[in-house]
């Protein structure tokens, strides 16, 4: 295959692999700069690599610009993104919306919602774990792509990021666990000419093509990379919390954000920060929203004050500030009674939510084959008020959205019709 011929080839796949299964790419709703790729639908490196962030020119950028938490931090946002951003801006500190984690296409956790009050979470949380692996699983885009444009619902993303076990070794895998990692250097990873900066760039140039496949079914995505830095229990936060790597999560957090809007000018995103201790802090024109993630007891409904003081101590006055991962819903007394409301709360997924056997996150299901709340965390009553007071949002008490419907997702349906039909029966 001759030169040209690869390269018109490589043009193609970077086009097909964003618009595969997407009627939405002919609306123009894809503005961003689309990946290079080879003749084998992967990363083009060659082209990858002559791109590379200038992190001293980016901080005086940075730094020089005012900060607007009335403004999204990213300048290239579509019509839709913007008016999402502009809505979580309207009802933040009012009304709280209500995140679900989801890691499994069935999406049982819906059950505890529909059956506590007909409706559904706001907000459903998804994973970018596997999108770099090779031959990896995308079913968590689909997913969120169905959620979103089927059903009107909002979208959030994370990045369980693997990197190899040992750098050199692909035989050994690859893991996000620091303690399943047994050489990568977060050192290297951020240090052009190495070859964990190879992976480095690879891995974002990949998931900017799921994002991008987002951005083609206009998809706005709150978009949070690099989560939960202060711990040491992911590679990006150092392999102890007393080590002083965090200048080089900081960099990592400038190149991750520097592609991904300067270089590929998505347009889709709607920036987290989840740094979650002031050694971790980053820019504060880089993210729109701040994070933290809270796990307590079984039936810890409180508001996590200590989390909010701590966070709001981190960021300019006026960000948004969500709590971004948690063990249990806030309860909404709590929050009035110490004076402020999260924008929203993600409940994890599996056992968080639903009833299931042996810890796992297989639901325990009713006769109909509906999931059971799992009542050791919250009583269907708590849910309910939950889910009917006014100071909360709902899936139902959305915005409706341009090229979206407002469908029940498909496989909640087949569940709660046949649910329905048994009870008649």
């Amino acid at each position: 295959m001759n030169a040209l011929l690869k390269r018109i080839t490589a043009a193609f796949l970077a086009a097909a692999v964003i618009c595969t299964n997407f009627t939405a790419c002919d609306s123009g709703s894809a503005k961003s700069k689309p990946v290079a790729v080879d003749e084998n639908g992967n990363v083009d490196m060659e082209v990858a690599l002559k791109y590379e962030t200038d992190i001293d020119a980016l901080k005086a950028e940075l730094e020089g610009r005012e900060v607007d938490p009335s403004k999204p931090v990213s300048q290239h946002l579509n019509k839709k993104t913007l008016e999402v951003f502009n809505f979580l801006r309207e009802t933040y500190g009012k009304k709280t919306l209500i995140g679900q984690q989801m890691m499994d296409k069935k999406c049982y956790e819906d059950d505890v919602y529909y059956k506590a009050n007909e409706d559904l979470p706001a907000i459903k949380g998804f994973d970018m774990i596997f999108s770099n692996l090779k031959n990896g699983n995308n079913e968590q885009i689909d997913e969120a792509i169905k959620w979103h444009t089927e059903s009107g619902g909002l979208v959030t993303f994370t990045w369980h990021w693997q990197v190899p076990r040992k750098i050199g070794n692909d035989a050994l895998g690859k893991a996000f666990y620091t303690e399943e990692i047994e050489e990568f250097s977060l050192e290297k990873a951020v240090t052009p000419g190495t070859a964990e900066y190879e992976v480095i760039i690879c891995d974002i140039d990949t998931i900017a093509i799921q994002l991008q496949r987002l951005e083609a079914a206009d998809v706005p995505v709150l978009w949070r990379p690099l989560h939960e830095a202060s711990g040491s229990w992911f590679w990006w936060g150092g392999s102890s919390r007393d080590e002083p790597l965090h200048e080089y999560y900081q960099k990592l957090w400038l190149m991750v954000f520097d592609r991904l809007e300067n270089y590929h000018k998505l347009t889709n995103l709607i920036w987290i920060w989840n740094g979650q201790d002031e050694r971790h802090n980053v820019n504060a024109n880089t993210y729109d929203i701040a994070g933290m993630d809270y796990y307590g007891s079984e039936d810890d409904h409180g508001s996590q004050l200590a989390s909010y003081n701590k966070l709001s101590k981190m960021v300019p006055e006026g960000k948004m500030l969500a709590l971004t991962e948690c063990g249990g819903l806030p309860a909404l007394e709590e929050m009035e009674k110490d004076g402020f409301i999260w924008l929203y709360s993600m409940l994890w997924y599996g056992s968080f939510t639903f009833l299931s056997g042996n810890n796992s996150n297989t639901p325990i299901t009713d006769n109909d084959g509906m999931a059971q709340i799992n009542t050791n965390r919250m009583s269907e009553e708590f849910l309910k008020s939950y889910m009917e007071s006014d100071k909360t949002i709902t899936w139902k008490r959305l915005p409706s959205y341009e090229n979206t419907k407002k469908e029940m997702p498909e496989q909640m349906a087949l569940r709660y019709k046949l649910a329905e039909w048994s009870s008649k029966h």
